[in-house]
């Protein structure tokens, strides 16, 4: 036997038959980590794009006509649950619509607002009471006698596979004019 090992190890150093299926073994795991965070970060880019467009139709369905009232609102509310498809709005996201306009004391506030499309715990960020202050970003300026209908799109996005991607609470907000009217207030 002892004679005999140098040549089978030399066969043996010589025989490439399993080296791919060796090889494939190494790189298999490193593939299926870039596939599973390919197709997070993919889920997670089409999600925001999905949001920010309920944004946009949230905002400029309330903002078309001359009135508005709440029966219209909960019927916009429902466009945006075929918006978000594939992902399930009702459980993981929220949504607000809210007026805002200037007062006597040239202070931004809120004139209504709404929430619906979902049972996520979200509060919004451009004002929580009617008739409180609201919170418009520096640039968006409004004078006496006009108002701005924002919508404002929460979900709580969560990961299919936790790789490489934590949980995260996706907030989305779009600004109209109303076209018509003022909306400052909201008809029963």
């Amino acid at each position: 036997m002892r004679r005999h090992l140098p040549r089978l190890l030399g066969r043996l150093l010589r025989d490439r038959r399993g080296v791919s299926a060796t090889e494939f073994a190494l790189i298999l795991p490193i593939l299926v980590l870039f596939s599973a965070g390919t197709i997070e970060y993919s889920r997670l880019i089409m999600l925001t794009q999905k949001l920010q467009s309920g944004a946009f139709i949230l905002a400029d369905l309330a903002a078309r006509d001359r009135t508005l009232s709440e029966a219209q609102l909960e019927n916009i509310f429902l466009a945006l649950d075929n918006v978000i498809q594939p992902f399930e709005f009702a459980a993981d996201g929220k949504a607000f619509v809210t007026s805002v306009g200037v007062n006597a004391a040239k202070k931004t506030v809120v004139n209504w607002q709404r929430e619906g499309s979902g049972d996520l715990a979200a509060t919004s960020s451009v004002g929580t009471t009617e008739g409180g202050l609201a919170s418009l970003p520096d640039d968006l300026d409004i004078a006496s006698g006009e108002t701005i209908i924002a919508a404002e799109v929460f979900y709580a996005f969560a990961p299919l596979f936790g790789i490489g991607l934590a949980p995260r609470t996706i907030h989305k907000v779009s600004y109209y004019k109303p076209r018509l009217g003022t909306l400052d207030s909201l008809l029963p």
